[in-house]
């Protein structure tokens, strides 16, 4: 796949928590952004053929009446997650 150079503008404030951000992660300013404007890209994406059939399979497990589903309230306290944190 190719690559586009695009010139961008933000203001200083911006750029500071950015920076601060791509030290963290151990990445260049420039690095994480692509990184970030990448993954943001993806998640506007179609979704995969894997995900696409995952996700047949369980809304026609729910129509057979077969897929088997925890309560939320189970899963917090397995977790150790009260309401408050969640909600």
């Amino acid at each position: 796949m190719g690559k586009t150079k695009k010139l961008i503008e933000l203001d200083n404030r911006a750029i500071e928590v950015l920076e601060k951000q791509a030290k963290l992660q151990k990445r260049s300013l420039k690095n994480y952004l692509e990184f970030l404007i990448e993954n943001t890209a993806l998640n506007f994406s179609e979704p995969s053929e894997e995900y696409k059939a995952m996700m047949d399979d369980l809304l026609e497990r729910q129509k057979n009446g077969t897929l088997e589903t925890i309560p939320i309230d189970e899963i917090r306290k397995k977790y150790g997650i009260s309401r408050k944190t969640v909600d």
